[in-house]
């Protein structure tokens, strides 16, 4: 059975995408050129250009990704277009991260992309509704952290807690299958029983 491409649907959420794009470079565009002023903290000049060009560069691999898809089932190539379809997938890089960075409140046309882009949500899934929304409602740039010694910190306790739980969840989960069905065949001495 052949798989199909809803080329519609991709041609729709590239056409949102694009919109978006636009609109973020037209904001990236409006803030000052960095600077080397050491002011370097969440929401500061520099870092709303970096969040800002992260932003922009993120809706624009989107729009590639998804064009690609439907350049390759236009050309009839059903296997690069599926391998593409899947790709497009994939939540856009950096939006709304990107937003981390940035000073509050965030510009009408920034706010305007992400609701764009908020639209076509469900294409990517992944969260990017919810993270989208966190953005929005968010008072303060978050980063970068201010005490870079307690967020290594509170990552490292993250990291063995998530480590701690995936290895408790496998002992158990292998101590729950028996030995006949681990993928492993039962060893016997009897060439009767091995065939």
């Amino acid at each position: 059975m052949t798989q199909s491409i809803d080329m519609e649907e991709l041609a729709f959420v590239a056409a949102v995408m694009e919109r978006a794009h636009r609109l973020l470079v037209a904001e990236e565009k409006k803030l000052p050129p960095r600077t080397a002023n050491g002011d370097e903290g969440p929401g500061s000049a520099n870092q709303t250009l970096l969040g800002a060009g992260e932003l922009t560069r993120g809706a624009d691999d989107a729009v590639r990704r998804i064009a690609l898809a439907i350049g390759y089932a236009c050309a009839g190539l059903h296997a690069h277009a599926l391998r593409a379809t899947k790709s497009a997938h994939v939540s856009p890089r950096s939006v709304p991260g990107g937003t981390d960075r940035m000073a509050r409140p965030l510009t009408s046309g920034t706010i305007e992309a992400l609701k764009l882009v908020r639209q076509v949500s469900d294409f990517f899934g992944e969260g990017l509704r919810e993270n989208i929304d966190k953005a929005l409602a968010a008072r303060t740039a978050t980063w970068p952290p201010v005490d870079w010694k307690n967020y290594a910190e509170e990552r490292a306790k993250s990291a063995a807690t998530a480590v701690s739980g995936t290895h408790t969840t496998a002992t158990s989960a292998a101590a729950a299958i028996p030995p006949a069905v681990s993928g492993c065949p039962a060893v016997s001495g009897s060439p009767a029983t091995d065939q």
